[in-house]
């Protein structure tokens, strides 16, 4: 049973782990940015095209120029985020299956899309709890992240108005 909630913790841990150096070097505040820019440019292009404004056209055909740079920055940011994390993805793994020889958990019920019925060994384990605990440890860390940003714009515009 501890072995089991070892692998578990470590499985979590690893996504958190992998999480943070994805925000940390991979910065996805910049991503984000490119990935709002490109899209903008290409719905005011598309609008522009159904309006058939050819100096709107032009304006935008210049912003475009720009969007190739755009895409190749998005690409090397993830890239570096990636060379960071993927060691973590492969050293974590045959660590735990290298200190937990043995170990075999059996579920009550079978998880599908792992192309296994219920039963997992240290390695299966690891990968369980990564992507289904951690997943879900994740989606409820940004959302409370989300929400503290919120809430700290929102007294920041409250705090601006009063002055």
């Amino acid at each position: 049973m501890v072995s089991t909630i070892i692998i578990a913790a470590i499985g979590v841990g690893t996504s958190f782990l992998i999480a943070f150096l994805l925000e940390k070097f991979g910065n996805r505040k910049r991503i984000k940015e490119i990935q709002n820019e490109i899209n903008k440019v290409n719905k005011d292009m598309m609008e522009a095209a159904k309006k058939n404004d050819q100096k709107r056209q032009a304006e935008l055909e210049k912003e475009a120029d720009k969007l190739p740079g755009l895409m190749k920055e998005s690409m090397i940011l993830n890239l570096k985020g990636m060379v960071i994390a993927l060691p973590v993805i492969y050293v974590v793994p045959w660590l735990i299956r290298y200190f937990f020889v043995g170990f075999e958990i059996v579920l009550p019920f079978g998880i599908p899309f792992f192309h296994q019925n219920n039963t997992f060994g240290p390695y299966g384990w690891f990968w369980v709890t990564f992507v289904i605990i951690g997943g879900i440890s994740q989606l409820i860390y940004s959302g409370i992240k989300n929400l503290k940003e919120k809430s700290k714009n929102q007294q920041a515009q409250k705090s601006n108005q009063v002055n």
